[in-house]
């Protein structure tokens, strides 16, 4: 095998380990969920979105230097843009993903997180000039159909009754604002490098998190930062989350894809709630249910058709 298939374009990679770092950041951000929904009755919501971000922004900032002092002048010339991709990919996201992870197995958060790339699809129908095809849509529907059994439980009787969890309302809408986040990178400044992105979307959603967690100490009366004694537990929960999934997560997935390109990384994303599914079944108890089984091989078949080139 040539050097051209074995090692990266522009660095010493070789194929495989940007496989395996692909692999490395779909296992962390499938992880988040089950972290989360491990530290729900212990840690409030808005601590964990808050030090998330505060961790991935501290570990951020010392990779960002050499980059920020350029690529600042670019993203001030796109305020709006980096606004929006701030608020809906760290601080809108970040709450809704975790108001699911609290209020719905981390089975359901990771496999309804699934459906991104469907919803991408459907916003770009909208909101583009790119039309999906009559695949892609029957792609859609398929996977529309699995996320309906996997909230359902199996049992589509719960929509006539509305008795369905309110934490897989959350998954749901979490893949729909993860959508709406990758559609507006697109509207990120050229030039800018992705640390960079990151760091500075990070601090746009911590002007929100910060006084929402502010918020949650002082009138809601949560307690600082955990209800265990001693809180160190929860602490080194809260720092992988922002060292790995937010940080470690996004370095490897950059990588990646510099290496094998972004098409191809892309089919690793559907490994998220795999991940999800297996460590929430080893770590917290969950239970693997026959409509699970079903809902997976729905919204994989879906995504496939949808995503499928000839389609």
């Amino acid at each position: 095998m040539s050097n051209a298939t074995t090692m990266s374009k522009g660095g010493n990679t070789p194929m495989m380990a940007a496989y395996l770092m692909l692999v490395a950041c779909a296992m962390m951000w499938g992880s988040n969920h089950v972290v989360a929904r491990g530290v729900n009755a212990t840690v409030p919501l808005e601590a964990l979105a808050f030090w998330r971000w505060v961790v991935a922004a501290i570990l951020l900032f010392p990779v960002c230097i050499p980059h920020l002092k350029r690529d600042l002048r670019l993203m001030a010339d796109h305020k709006m843009s980096m606004f929006l991709i701030g608020t809906t990919g760290v601080f809108m996201f970040s709450i809704v993903i975790y108001l699911a992870a609290y209020n719905t197995t981390a089975v359901n958060t990771g496999l309804l997180n699934a459906t991104t790339p469907v919803w991408v699809l459907l916003f770009a129908a909208f909101l583009t000039a790119d039309k999906p095809k009559l695949g892609q849509w029957a792609g859609v529907l398929i996977a529309g159909v699995g996320t309906a059994v996997i909230i359902a439980k199996g049992d589509f009787l719960v929509f006539a009754e509305m008795n369905f969890v309110s934490g897989d309302l959350f998954a749901m809408i979490s893949a729909m604002v993860w959508a709406a986040y990758s559609m507006l990178l697109k509207r990120a400044p050229k030039g800018v490098h992705p640390l960079s992105l990151v760091f500075v979307s990070a601090l746009i959603g911590l002007v929100f998190l910060t006084p929402l967690y502010i918020w949650s100490v002082t009138v809601g009366n949560e307690p600082f930062f955990t209800h265990l004694d001693p809180a160190w537990p929860d602490m080194l929960k809260i720092f992988y989350i922002g060292a790995g999934p937010a940080f470690l997560g996004y370095l490897f997935w950059n990588k990646g894809v510099a290496v094998v390109g972004p098409a191809n990384a892309g089919v690793f994303l559907y490994l998220m709630p795999v991940f999800a599914s297996v460590l929430a079944i080893i770590f917290l108890g969950e239970e693997l249910h026959l409509y699970h089984l079903g809902g997976i091989a729905l919204i994989a078949f879906g995504i496939w058709q949808a995503t499928r080139r000839k389609a």
